[in-house]
């Protein structure tokens, strides 16, 4: 009855709280209530709970403790009932445009492998462009928005098509809401790229690992030279142009060596930027993989930096892509239960019209789905990655706590390190982990200083950058 997977129990900050993971409830605890909590969990048995709690709290409160969680349970508000769900048909809604397979960038961590996927430098033509937005336009069947995300390599190496493209796009199917977005090292950006992008409401990604020292230990040319001098003024200059709109993120990566991320992410903000994400590398490569070591050190540095977090907020509201939780609202059931929707709802087409589940799988050839000509060919392999998108058909992820805020994991990240998309990443999984308590943390201090933070319109669940 008392299973693991239906309460999380958690302390954060000398607090002690309590998520309900099928209701979403978060309850902030007294040390007794937590201990009950904890021993009715270990035990299984409510008259141990009791015993043990009277033990070391004395009776008159352990019996109103016992009477308080019956009454939350009575009402569903912990150990609540799993919610009816099913695993949805998913149509196509979105496609990453890998524009450029070519990079003048040199970034050590790079996963595109410097930007050309291991492959040759190429361009993609306007031709396959255009056969890419008219095969996501009829292959959405329902679908009124629908999202394009400009990719690379270096995207803006091949601005000319991405222009005509989100030109196209809007004048071709003008049925269809469409959103776009493209992620960019910075080092291309002009006044001129920049007002047609945020004329045309294009979102933007623009890549920076931290203070100069941090982003050029990694983001280097290709001789070497770190890049923050050149990037960092066109960044800023893009951060003060969307200032009142949004849409924008800056996004960083963090290694092995870098694992300060409080001071990073504080860092971003104090350069004035309002909107930031950073994530932890994936590779296989030793010297700059996270690894278990590290785990206990990302702990007190993600608990520090939601500490830092709040107190920031009352001075000046921004963004942490990662704790952006809405504890009275949030994506409906259906959506939680699905993952980011790689290789069904979300594809990635490389510069020669080759389909790929996603920008990460770009140029794995043994996952080529098909072409923007001829279509889904692959659909045996298709239809593997839309099990893999049920979060239940992930026999781990089913019994996790934190299943219905992280949808199931990174199927990218499960099969670069582990080789099969069913299983999950597990330094991954840890700091997922580690983030969501972090943001319900946030999520419940905020509520009670009455602040609300601002958010941008990229996507919430797919981390289309490199």
């Amino acid at each position: 009855m008392f299973d693991k997977s239906l309460v999380h129990l958690f302390p954060f900050n000398g607090e002690f709280f309590a998520v309900d993971v099928n209701s979403g409830s978060l309850l902030n605890l007294d040390d007794a209530t937590y201990f009950y909590l904890e021993k009715l969990e270990e035990t299984d048995s409510k008259e141990e709970a009791f015993n043990l709690t009277k033990e070391k709290y004395g009776k008159e409160i352990a019996q109103e403790i016992q009477e308080e969680v019956n009454e939350l349970i009575k009402d569903g508000v912990l150990f609540s009932k799993p919610p009816k769900y099913f695993e949805s048909n998913l149509i196509l809604k979105s496609m990453c445009l890998n524009v450029a397979h070519s990079c003048n960038f040199g970034c050590l961590y790079c996963f595109a492998k410097k930007g050309n996927y291991g492959g040759s430098d190429a361009l993609m033509s306007f031709d396959v462009a255009k056969a890419a937005i008219d095969y996501l336009a009829k292959n959405s069947p329902g679908r009124e928005a629908l999202e394009v995300d400009f990719f690379g390599g270096e995207p803006l190496l091949n601005f000319e098509v991405v222009k005509k493209t989100i030109e196209y796009a809007k004048e071709t199917y003008k049925n269809k809401n469409w959103r776009f977005t493209i992620t960019t090292n910075g080092s291309l950006l002009s006044d001129e790229i920049e007002n047609f992008l945020f004329d045309n409401d294009v979102s933007i990604v623009l890549s920076l690992d931290g203070d100069k020292s941090v982003n050029d230990k990694y983001r280097v040319f290709r001789n070497g030279k770190g890049t923050f001098d050149l990037v960092f003024p066109k960044i800023k200059k893009v951060a003060v142009h969307r200032a009142e709109s949004g849409g924008y993120y800056v996004r960083g990566t963090y290694t092995h060596d870098t694992l300060e991320i409080s001071k990073t992410v504080m860092d971003l903000h104090n350069f004035g930027f309002k909107y930031i994400s950073l994530e932890p590398v994936v590779t296989k490569e030793e010297d700059i993989s996270i690894k278990k070591e590290d785990l206990s050190i990302l702990k007190k540095e993600y608990e520090r930096l939601a500490i830092e977090y709040v107190n920031s907020q009352k001075d000046e509201t921004w963004n942490f892509f990662h704790f952006n939780l809405d504890l009275e609202a949030g994506p409906c059931i259906q959506k939680r239960i699905h993952g980011c929707g790689a290789g069904v709802e979300y594809i990635a087409v490389s510069p020669d019209g080759s389909i790929y589940p996603c920008h990460q799988f770009d140029g794995i050839k043994e996952t080529k789905l098909g072409d923007v000509f001829t279509g889904i060919t692959n659909k045996e392999l298709q239809e593997k990655f839309r099990k893999a998108n049920f979060l239940f058909n992930k026999e781990e992820c089913a019994k996790c706590w934190a299943r219905f805020y992280c949808s199931g994991g990174c199927l990218a990240n499960n099969y670069v390190m582990n080789g099969d998309i069913f299983k999950p990443y597990e330094i991954g999984c840890e700091i997922q982990k580690m983030r969501i308590e972090a943001a319900l943390y946030v999520a419940y201090k905020l509520r009670e200083l009455g602040i609300e933070v601002p958010t941008t319109q990229l996507s919430e669940k797919r981390d289309s950058v490199k």
